[in-house]
């Protein structure tokens, strides 16, 4: 956990014991579980950090309408009642991080006939994980992504939607946004989730390669 209070996920191939209740952790996989945006801070010594054992992590919310309420919760040891001395108290509130969209991956760009054809692949939160050539369970009961394209100074020229992994940016489009053929795009992409809205956006510089 950061200063801000943000939470990073991440998992580690070793774990050595250097001393009483001393671990180095060594080859690192940072960003995990939507949590890549993260990856990229600082952490100074002293950072709380939180081993999670399978099971351990469990949904705060029942229900969508609780999203945002404070919530009293009460911390202690499972085989002790809740009214034990031993339980703390606090005051927390549940937000819908959980239910946004994980940014897509792998952004790509193709010049065919009638323009630019970008692609991505999308990501899901929940049995995702398979090596397996095929394609992901969906997070989402449909599939909406969120396309712009940026000019040189990082501003928005066009803003598109498609319900599929995949846009056409229109040759007659690219003359009116930039004046003649681009060999790289700077592109955004984010799936919108049904309940929780767009989720992060993936942006990149993208060479246009040939078809």
């Amino acid at each position: 956990m950061g200063e801000d209070g943000r939470i990073e996920i991440i998992a580690a191939a070793g774990a050595e014991l250097i001393g009483p209740g001393t671990y180095r952790l060594s080859r690192l996989l940072r960003g995990l579980m939507g949590s890549e945006e993260l990856s990229r801070r600082t952490n100074p010594a002293g950072c709380l950090v939180v081993r999670l054992d399978d099971g351990a992590v469990v949904p705060l919310l029942d229900r969508l309408d609780e999203a945002g309420r404070p919530f009293r919760y009460r911390i202690g040891p499972a085989t002790r009642d809740p009214g034990d001395p031993s339980y703390v108290e606090l005051q927390a509130s549940a937000g819908l991080l959980p239910l946004r969209p994980l940014a897509p991956v792998h952004p790509a760009a193709r010049r065919e006939a009638g323009g630019i054809r970008l692609s991505w692949l999308r990501r899901a939160r929940r049995d995702a994980d398979g090596w397996e050539p095929m394609d992901i369970p969906q997070d989402e009961p449909g599939e909406t992504y969120l396309v712009e394209i940026h000019a040189a100074d990082g501003s928005t020229l066009r803003i598109a939607r498609t319900t599929e992994p995949a846009l056409l940016y229109a040759t007659a489009d690219e003359a009116a946004d930039f004046g003649a053929p681009q060999t790289r795009l700077d592109v955004s992409v984010a799936q919108v989730g049904t309940v929780a809205g767009p989720g992060p956006g993936r942006r990149a510089l993208l060479p246009v390669r040939s078809a």
